[in-house]
C-alpha cells in the first residue's frame, strides 16, 4: 500500500502543476477504522448456477467457502467482512454491486463455480476488467481533467487489482492448481461498475469430473477459503 501512496502523491504533485486536483488515497473506510472485504458469493435462491451433483449446486458452495472466508479472518485486527447476501437469498447482481459500493469497499471477491469447454477444462480462474476498460480519459482533450483524473483513479484500482490477485494466486495454486488458465482479463458483467480493486474468482469447473469431486469436498472448500484469506491478510498488511 505505501508504494501506491508515493505514486499518487508524485502523481498528484505532477496534475497539482497541471491545476488538476486528483482524489487522495483513501483506504479502510469502515468506522473501526478497518479495511472492508466485500465476499460475493454467487447465485442464490430461485438461481441454483451450475449443477455438481443430484442434491449439490453451485449457490451453496460458493456460500460456503463464503462463510469459510469470513472464519478464517474473525481474528484480523484490520479486516470486517461483508456478504453480498446471508443464508440461500436471491440478489439482483446491481445490487451485489451496491453492497460494495455502499460498504465503501476496498476489495470485492465474487465466487463462482465455472462450467463448460467440454471435460478437458480445470482449474481456477481469475477475472479482472482489464485495462482495456481505460476509455476516458484516452479520447479525452486538454481541457477535460476530469476525464483524466478519472482514468488515473481506475488505473490505481485496477493495478491493486492485479497485486491482490497475483497474491491469490500464489496461495490458491497448491490447493487448485490453475491448469494453465489463471488470471484473465475481461469484461465480466459484475465488474462492469465496480471502481474498486474485484475479482472474479472461479473456484473450477463443475463439468470436470475432478474438479467437481474436490469442489464438494469440505475439506477442499476450508483450503480455499483458507488461501482467500491468507490472501487478504497479504493484501491488507
Amino acid at each position: 500500500m505505501m508504494k501506491i501512496r508515493v505514486l499518487i502523491a508524485v502523481v498528484s504533485a505532477v496534475l497539482f502543476a497541471l491545476g488538476i486536483a486528483l482524489p487522495p488515497f483513501t483506504s479502510a473506510k469502515d468506522p473501526t477504522g478497518k479495511f472492508v472485504l466485500v465476499i460475493d458469493p454467487a447465485h442464490g435462491g430461485p438461481d441454483d448456477g451450475v449443477q455438481l451433483a443430484r442434491k449439490v449446486v453451485e449457490k451453496d458452495i460458493t456460500l460456503s467457502i463464503a462463510t469459510l472466508v469470513k472464519r478464517n479472518l474473525e481474528d484480523a485486527k484490520n479486516v470486517t467482512v461483508r456478504f453480498t447476501r446471508m443464508g440461500d437469498a436471491g440478489v439482483a447482481m446491481t445490487d451485489r454491486v451496491g453492497a460494495a459500493i455502499k460498504a465503501q469497499a476496498d476489495l470485492f471477491i465474487s465466487i463462482h463455480v465455472n462450467a463448460g469447454f467440454e471435460k478437458e477444462a480445470a482449474g481456477y480462474e481469475l477475472y479482472f476488467p482489464g485495462f482495456a476498460a481505460q476509455e476516458t480519459a484516452r479520447g479525452a482533450s486538454k481541457g477535460e481533467s476530469a476525464a483524466i483524473v478519472r482514468d488515473l483513479v481506475r488505473t490505481k484500482h485496477l493495478n491493486e487489482t492485479v497485486r491482490f490477485a497475483q497474491i491469490l494466486q500464489k496461495n490458491l495454486e497448491p490447493v487448485f492448481p490453475r491448469q494453465a488458465r489463471g488470471l484473465r482479463s475481461a469484461p465480466v458483467p459484475i465488474l462492469k461498475n465496480v471502481a474498486i480493486p474485484a475479482v472474479v474468482l472461479e473456484t473450477g469447473f463443475a463439468t470436470n469430473p475432478n474438479d467437481r469431486r474436490k469442489l464438494q469436498d469440505e475439506s477442499i472448500q476450508a483450503s480455499v477459503a483458507k488461501a482467500i484469506a491468507d490472501s487478504v491478510r497479504e493484501y491488507f498488511q
